[in-house]
């Protein structure tokens, strides 16, 4: 899928251009691969250096263990780059301050990938529309989950919310006028610390449904969209928990998460389902005490059951990546 396309770069790069982009959340229970946010707190730290070359590319991650070299997303993105624009006159350094947590569901290799495009971008001057970034930055995501999908790398790149329109590739943003507050739980489950997880968690899902689910999933999805753009908390919740395609089967991944959910909207939470695609799981509710205090009791639960987990309390961010530093 082509979502824009590249000017001829300036072949004179610019010595470092170092960029950081936040985690954030993708799907919202009915929003599957069409809906996203980025959230304040936890970010990838991108900064590409070049020297003159012959075209190699190096790449060294620190913080949260990720592969180097070619087994990271940033490399798949750089030699994609630089093969479209026949750039080989430099060798690119990349080094990766890895602060997203990988294998979360909480858009880890979307972080790098937004990052690592847009470090490219401002390194080589190549003007790049939104189409022709988003496009770039979806190379790391074939590579991390067998295919490429956008949702992620939307939100990571333009922040606040990010509707993908996938016939017409465009982006809807909507940046929301009120600080809306979200609890994450994220269990420690070893079966699931794999760099591949998403492609796994993929391979669960249904490849056709019934009318029945397809009207009732459509509905759900309106009612989402509603409370996004009109920031109504409580419709936005209700539709964050009635996901009849994707939440049935990856539920299936996480231990008690059922229970986890019963026990969160019990206590008050406005919605409640799995972060991307797992095994992270978060809650929202108007008030920051209230998902915090939630999301400890739901800590609790799975530490009374042998399962290890964090939390960590957010808010949806208006801002996507951000340049740090560029030196000419």
């Amino acid at each position: 899928m082509i979502w824009g396309c590249y000017n001829a770069p300036n072949r004179i790069a610019k010595k470092k251009a170092v960029v950081r982009a936040p985690a954030s959340i993708a799907n919202f229970g009915p929003g599957f691969d069409v809906l996203a946010a980025a959230i304040e707190g936890l970010y990838d730290v991108i900064e590409v250096s070049s020297t003159p070359g012959s075209g190699k590319i190096l790449v060294k991650s620190h913080g949260f263990e990720v592969p180097s070299g070619e087994g990271n997303v940033a490399y798949h993105i750089a030699k994609h780059f630089m093969k479209e624009n026949s750039i080989d006159k430099y060798d690119l350094h990349i080094t990766i301050k890895k602060g997203v947590p990988p294998a979360s569901g909480l858009g880890s290799s979307g972080a790098t990938s937004a990052a690592t495009a847009y470090a490219l971008n401002i390194l080589f001057n190549a003007e790049l529309d939104e189409g022709a970034l988003l496009n770039l930055a979806g190379v790391g995501e074939a590579f991390a989950a067998g295919a490429p999908h956008y949702d992620n790398v939307a939100a990571s790149l333009f922040g606040g919310f990010v509707i993908l329109d996938l016939a017409c590739n465009k982006v809807f943003r909507h940046v929301p006028k009120k600080r809306i507050p979200i609890a994450i739980v994220t269990p420690s489950l070893q079966n699931l610390a794999s760099t591949k997880k998403t492609e796994y968690a993929r391979s669960l899902l249904p490849e056709q449904i019934s009318l029945e689910t397809h009207v009732k999933q459509s509905s759900s999805l309106a009612k989402l969209l509603y409370g996004v753009l009109t920031e109504d908390l409580k419709i936005f919740g209700e539709a964050i928990s009635t996901d009849y395609v994707v939440e049935p089967y990856r539920a299936k991944m996480i231990p008690f998460y059922n229970d986890m959910k019963q026990l969160a909207l019990s206590e008050g939470a406005y919605g409640f389902n799995i972060s991307g695609a797992g095994p992270s799981v978060f809650l929202v509710h108007e008030d920051a005490d209230v998902v915090s205090r939630i999301a400890e009791k739901v800590k609790s639960f799975l530490g009374e059951r042998g399962v290890e987990a964090h939390t960590f309390v957010s808010y949806i961010s208006p801002k996507g990546v951000e340049v740090l530093e560029v030196m000419g």
